[in-house]
C-alpha cells in the first residue's frame, strides 16, 4: 500500500485515525489542528492511517500525532511521509521539535520523527529532536 500525505489534517481525518473518544479529548485533539500545520497520511481507500502536526510554543515546536490501530503494519511508509513533515517547518526557525510520549506505540513514532527519550516522569517521556 501506498500512503498519500496532504495537509492541513481535517476533522474527518482525525475521527478516521481516533474513533470513538472522550468528548473532552476530542476538543482537545480539534484545537491540536487550529494551532499550527497538520498533516494526514492515508492508504490507498483514502481513508486517514495517521495525523499528526505542529504547535509553535516559546522554546520548541511541539509535535503530536495519532495513529490508527492499523498504521502498525505501513511504519516504513509512516517514516518517509513523516520525515516530510519535519522537512516543512520553517528552516531560518531554530527551536528542536519535542513530544511527549505515552505509550511504546508513541515511541516508535516518535523515534520515525528522529526524536530521542530525554527525560521520563510518572509514565510520561520528554523526546525532542532537532531537524
Amino acid at each position: 500500500m501506498k500512503l498519500t500525505l496532504h495537509g492541513p489534517c481535517t476533522r474527518v481525518d482525525l475521527a478516521e485515525v481516533c474513533g470513538e473518544l472522550d468528548p473532552r479529548l476530542w476538543v482537545a485533539f480539534c484545537r491540536q489542528l487550529e494551532l499550527g500545520p497538520s498533516y494526514a497520511a492515508c492508504g490507498d481507500d483514502a481513508r486517514a492511517l495517521f495525523c499528526g502536526g505542529f504547535i509553535p510554543t516559546g522554546d520548541a515546536w511541539e509535535c503530536w500525532f495519532h495513529a490508527a490501530p492499523d498504521a502498525g503494519r505501513h511504519m516504513l511508509e509512516l517514516h518517509r511521509v513523516a520525515r516530510l513533515t519535519l522537512a516543512d517547518l520553517p528552516q531560518s526557525d531554530p527551536r528542536p521539535v519535542e513530544t511527549i510520549v505515552r505509550t511504546p506505540a508513541g515511541a516508535r513514532i516518535a523515534r520515525l520523527f528522529g526524536l530521542r527519550r530525554v527525560i521520563a516522569i510518572d509514565g510520561l517521556e520528554l523526546w525532542r529532536g532537532s531537524r
